[in-house]
């Protein structure tokens, strides 16, 4: 069985020259993926679009699988970061669609806004020995948000919840793909119908525990 590439970065950069360095091996890559795609991408063409020798580019990334892990944690640590905008009052549930709708819809835009950020998210999703970037990202997700809950909701089925909101966060970011991979379909109608789904999945599980 052949051994899977290895996908941790070798070395990080402490220096403001090796954090540049690995900056433009970044730069390169996202602009790369966004004209080639992650099957032709290749550590050669990172160096060239870099100005860079392979050994610089070797010094910090073993390999391209390397590189496009380092892009998809810097994405997801910026989508997750918008899990905070969340607030879910316990007191007033009606605004649940539309706070979900908003916090699609930042996600959406920091996505948009991240260079390649949909080839990012194709190439983590696309990628098997990439699979535990995304994987793991959605379950912290997950778990921050099942934390909220239960805290606000302390009569929540903690195993029940944290299942509705792995289903939600799974959701939430196949509809991020989705508005990428068929741009042709109406965005505001995609969001409004997840956000309602996503609340409606939220609302059931509290008013089954209750």
């Amino acid at each position: 069985m052949p051994t899977a590439p290895i996908t941790a970065r070798r070395s990080a950069p402490h220096q403001k020259r090796s954090r540049e360095t690995v900056g433009l091996i970044l730069e390169a890559a996202a602009e790369l993926l966004e004209e080639v795609g992650f099957e032709k991408l290749s550590t050669n063409l990172i160096c060239k679009r870099a100005k860079l020798t392979p050994p610089a580019l070797y010094r910090y990334f073993p390999n391209k699988y390397a590189v496009l892990k380092e892009l998809g944690e810097r994405l997801m640590t910026t989508q997750n970061a918008l899990i905070d905008e969340i607030e879910l009052d316990p007191s007033d549930l009606s605004r649940l669609d539309v706070e979900l709708a908003d916090l699609l819809t930042a996600t959406l835009r920091v996505t948009r806004n991240t260079p390649a950020g949909g080839w990012i998210m194709r190439s983590l999703h696309a990628t098997p020995i990439l699979s535990d970037v995304r994987r793991d990202s959605h379950r912290r997700v997950s778990r921050i948000l099942n934390q909220r809950m239960v805290e606000r909701w302390p009569h929540l089925n903690e195993d029940e919840a944290y299942q509705t909101n792995r289903l939600g966060v799974e959701l939430g970011y196949a509809l991020i793909e989705m508005v990428f991979d068929e741009p042709e379909l109406e965005q505001s109608k995609l969001i409004e119908s997840t956000a309602a789904m996503l609340a409606g999945n939220l609302r059931q599980l509290l008013k089954t525990a209750s």
